[in-house]
């Protein structure tokens, strides 16, 4: 169990702190501070109502609860949780460890890389009243489907191929799925409705006829071929409920068109940056790649790959933006194309946090906002791991609660209840 602190008071909002200075130096602070309007003080820095309200509405939202005086002190606490943490983690030097600053800088890079992504793509895409409305069917369907699936596309092609050649379709799931219950089953993975599965596999799934297969569809995990076997529908739909769901539809719609954006926008930064492969750069690579793990610190400057007409990537540098990959990611490196295309996707991955770079979104409140949240569980977590073994949930937490405690009785810690109390309504949750 992974703990996040604003998840953790979201669960234990009557536990309090053991030292919360509400005493006449508050309620002197509250006058000294009118004008910029401070929430609390931990150690000298404060948190102010400016950088408190974007993330309140934000929680409130999430957790869709009310504004009240209960949930506004709740949330501060877990705010100032986050300040002792990162304290704690500046002064221990743990904020210094090559592990945590090797994950702070993975952190940084796909907090960036999803803003980017938002303001280039999210942000962009538009939904029509005919698209929400064929949503609104989905939404009262539900699907018995089942899939075969592969982890790359020159598999998945090999399996639509044998199935085209009239291969069973549970003989290739006997063939190539891992999972045993599939293996046994054909693939059939049951019912569902919309917003339970991949988008990508989803919205696919639900376009489709009884009986109709499916081309290749690429999904977050890899490649499915989809048959939906049957579908219930409701067919008592109102003009009523597809107002009251709108705005959930429209949530939905975005996150379906995501993706394929997405992928759109990647290949054309792609196809922009006039990628060239050197075929004797791929083949030492790959050998390094397959060959012994500790191979991979090799320093030749054999060229890879070129680019933008004047970069190129040689075989240690590939080596260390391969090094970046997860394990399920690096085990997909099974040919010299396979290769290629996480090459290139890590490349198009660097054009990106570059160009969000100069664009400045990481200098944003917001961003920082996150980033800071992000780093404190980071560095919660890399610290109950050694203090507390994992298998114990509730342990677990009460350990978090023990520590938290210890870090607020040796630091000064003012809030300022009355400009808690007195900032105007922040509205309820909202989709």
């Amino acid at each position: 169990m992974r703990l996040h602190v604003i998840d953790l008071f979201q669960r234990f909002i009557g536990v309090k702190y053991l030292l919360i200075i509400f005493s006449c130096a508050a309620l002197f602070l509250s006058c000294e501070r009118t004008e910029d309007h401070t929430l609390a003080t931990i150690n000298g820095n404060n948190i102010t109502l400016d950088s408190y309200l974007p993330r309140y509405r934000s929680f409130l939202s999430k957790t869709h609860q009310k504004d009240n005086l209960s949930n506004r002190h709740s949330f501060l606490n877990s705010l100032i949780d986050e300040k002792l943490i990162l304290d704690y983690g500046n002064n221990s030097g743990l904020a210094n460890d090559p592990g945590i600053l090797f994950k702070k800088n993975q952190m940084y890079h796909q907090l960036l890389l999803n803003r980017y992504h938002d303001l280039k793509i999210k942000e962009q895409i538009e939904v029509s009243d005919t698209e929400l409305r064929r949503l609104f069917t989905y939404s009262k369907t539900s699907l018995h489907v089942r899939h075969l699936f592969a982890s790359n596309l020159e598999k998945i092609k090999l399996i639509e191929n044998q199935l085209r050649l009239g291969a069973a379709w549970e003989d290739l799931a006997e063939k190539h799925l891992q999972d045993p219950v599939l293996k046994k089953n054909g693939g059939d993975i049951g019912w569902y409705k919309m917003g339970e599965l991949d988008p990508a596999f989803e919205i696919v799934a639900f376009s489709l006829n009884d009986g109709k297969i499916s081309a290749p569809v690429k999904t977050r995990k890899g490649f499915s071929i989809i048959q939906v076997l049957e579908k219930e529908k409701d067919i008592f739909l109102t003009e009523r409920d597809f107002q009251n769901e709108k705005a959930w539809l429209t949530h939905m719609a975005i996150e379906y068109k995501r993706l394929p954006a997405l992928r759109n926008f990647t290949d054309n930064l792609a196809q922009d940056l006039a990628l060239q492969f050197n075929t004797a750069g791929l083949e030492e690579l790959i050998t390094l790649v397959q060959g012994n793990p500790e191979q991979g610190f090799s320093r030749s400057l054999t060229p890879v790959v070129h680019y933008k007409n004047e970069k190129t990537l040689t075989v240690q540098e590939s080596l260390s933006k391969l090094s970046q990959l997860s394990n399920r990611q690096y085990k997909r490196i099974q040919s010299i194309e396979s290769l290629k295309n996480i090459l290139s996707g890590l490349i198009v991955r660097y054009e990106m946090i570059r160009d969000a770079e100069n664009l400045g979104l990481h200098e944003s409140d917001i961003f920082k906002q996150n980033f800071d949240q992000e780093f404190t569980s980071l560095m919660l977590n890399n610290y109950m791991d050694t203090i507390q073994d994992g298998s114990d949930p509730i342990n677990r937490q009460d350990a978090y609660f023990k520590f938290r405690d210890n870090l607020a009785v040796s630091s000064q810690i003012i809030v300022d209840s009355s400009n808690v109390k007195s900032f105007p309504m922040v509205l309820g949750a909202s989709l």
